[in-house]
């Protein structure tokens, strides 16, 4: 087999190897250049270096036996995709790439298809021989899928068409075997029996075959789950598999895509605010979390111009590396087409498939009240805070898989501006009950609000009333009103918080779904946990809408004592009256 040793040169001072690795040999063209990582990304799980990634032994064997110099973002794309555990498999299974058309992606595939078959097919012998690994290239059209399958044939090929000779790198021609060519039934194999196939996206398509790595083309066009279903199964009981789909955005139609898009994201998010924050630990995460699937995108942010340079680079990453490249799409953007096609063709920007949060982000941002912590990590300013006359209402609620449970609290600051806050969020909901009873002992809080209906939390109900709670059921007029009063009181900027991640996140991001035209929060299918968000509006609206519950009278004291002296008392007994103790 040709070697793909990683050798250049090593990185420089305050470079990592990554970096070198990455922008080394870049020739670019004009002022422009594309952005060279994802707009929305997974992140690593440790640094990326040779050792922990084989996207190092794809880029060199791309360049030292294809003579091929793959640019930056694709670069930066293997490296992160091709991450490995400490046993070496790799981290992720199943891999998303988004990007503007004409960027590069059949080169990409290309390259990785040849390296896949070259030098990985024999990486774990002892759990899958070389005559069981098959690469599996499918797309909606088979011109497509064929498309990166031709491109990989005509450097190993050792019958080449007189037109694709010079293409053949003779290392690579004498491991192969000869290909098949008939339509429909296409096969590059090597000599070691690995093999790599072309087939149309149906629901046949990968049925009876079981493939060590998958390559899903232009998955924007999966309108249906059959494909899917059928293809993505085929690696399931393969030694680590590895599925890659890769596409432009989609639109409405595009349902496959928009979800499992939409799932990996609220991944991201959700790592973001429990894992980075410390509140879960890696393990626990990948308990009720999806870790093993990976989120690459090179998009234009949302609801940004048409024009915007910016967001041209940094949804068409080969700008400034491919002469010419950028003119080309300014006059694409400048023509007659309808603004909806070019956004998602061009800055890759998913028009009709985008679900709007439900709370305006910069508004939230805007009455975040935190506490400053100064170099030394001392609290200079404590933020926000109740003040210690106010009645306080809890808010609890639980995500809707009951991943994670919420506490909430809400009150009114000296300057009578309502807080809300997160006292408490952890895993799972079986602790909830108890670390109520232990708020309330600490705090004397008694009243907590609960949404009654159509929620995992509505099972808190009757035992936090059987403890002593006095608790608000949030239902029917309440569950539609809420979420209306917390939003007027952001959009106002009549409300405090104090800009907790996990509250952050969902309330940023999270979205509702209609009841009787009024807006609820979408527990089950919102692109993030939105329990936090609920909890918090649940206490908001219990402690601007809710009487408190009456008081109970406070019982008279009992009478004074009074001492008196008894004369009907022998003087030889004790009068305890006049006693000293």
């Amino acid at each position: 087999m040709p070697s793909s040793a990683v050798k250049s040169r090593p990185a420089a001072p305050g470079e990592s190897i990554y970096e070198r690795t990455v922008y080394e040999g870049a020739k670019t063209y004009g002022k422009h250049v594309g952005a060279t990582e994802p707009r929305i990304f997974t992140k690593p799980l440790r640094e990326l270096t040779p050792e922990t990634s084989h996207g190092f032994s794809v880029i060199a064997f791309a360049l030292d036996v294809l003579g091929v110099r793959l640019f930056p973002w694709q670069r930066a794309l293997l490296i992160r995709a091709l991450e490995l555990n400490e046993d070496g498999t790799y981290r992720f299974r199943k891999i998303f790439v988004i990007v503007g058309r004409q960027n590069g992606k059949t080169t990409l595939l290309t390259v990785l298809a040849l390296w896949w078959l070259f030098m990985d097919a024999e990486s774990f012998p002892e759990h899958l021989a070389a005559k069981d690994f098959l690469i599996l290239g499918t797309a909606q059209n088979l011109d497509i899928a064929e498309e990166a399958w031709d491109a990989a044939l005509k450097r190993c090929d050792p019958f080449p068409d007189e037109d694709d000779a010079e293409l053949v790198v003779g290392d690579l021609a004498v491991e192969t075997r000869r290909p098949v060519k008939t339509n429909g039934k296409k096969s590059l194999r090597l000599r070691n029996k690995a093999a790599y196939e072309p087939r149309a996206a149906s629901r046949m398509g990968g049925r009876g075959k079981s493939a060590a790595r998958v390559i899903m083309d232009e998955m924007r066009e999966q309108q249906t789950w059959d494909v899917w279903g059928s293809v993505s199964k085929t690696k399931n009981a393969i030694f680590n598999s590895q599925l890659w789909g890769i596409s432009s955005a989609g639109d409405v139609k595009s349902i496959v895509l928009s979800t499992l898009r939409t799932g990996a994201i609220k991944t991201i998010r959700e790592y973001e605010a429990y894992v980075e924050t410390g509140i879960q630990s890696l393990e626990e995460f990948a308990n009720t979390h999806d870790i093993a699937t990976a989120l690459f995108e090179w998009s234009a942010p949302e609801k940004c111009k048409l024009l915007d340079i910016d967001a041209i680079l940094q949804s068409n990453p080969s700008v400034g590396y491919k002469a010419m490249f950028f003119e080309s799409i300014w006059s694409d953007l400048l023509g007659d087409e309808p603004d909806s096609v070019k956004r998602t063709e061009i800055l890759c920007d998913w028009v009709t498939s985008r679900s709007e949060p439900f709370l305006d982000g910069e508004a939230w941002a805007e009455c975040a009240d935190g506490p400053v912590i100064d170099e030394q990590g001392i609290v200079t300013d404590p933020g926000s805070q109740i003040a210690d006359d106010s009645r306080m209402v809890l808010g609890v609620d639980i995500s809707g898989n009951r991943s994670m449970g919420f506490i909430s609290v809400a009150g009114y600051r000296p300057d009578g501006v309502p807080h809300i806050e997160l006292i408490a969020q952890r895993a799972n909901d079986r602790w909830i009950d108890e670390h109520m009873v232990r708020i309330r002992e600490v705090t004397g809080i008694n009243e907590v609000a609960i949404q009654a209906s159509g929620c995992p939390a509505a099972d808190l109900i009757k035992p936090l009333r059987d403890a002593g709670f006095t608790v608000h059921e949030i239902r029917q007029s309440s569950l539609l009103n809420a979420p209306g009063r917390i939003r007027t009181r952001v959009a106002d900027r009549q409300i405090r918080h104090r800009g907790q991640p996990a509250l952050n996140m969902a309330a940023e991001n999270g979205t509702t779904r209609d009841i009787s035209n009024m807006p609820v929060w979408d527990l089950f299918k919102s692109p993030v946990d939105v329990a936090s968000i609920n909890s918090s509006t649940n206490a908001l609206y219990a402690l601007e809408q809710f009487e408190p519950p009456e008081k109970k009278p406070t019982p008279p004291p009992p009478p004074q004592a009074e001492a008196i002296t008894r004369t009907d008392l022998a003087t030889g007994e004790p009068n305890i009256a006049l006693a000293r103790f």
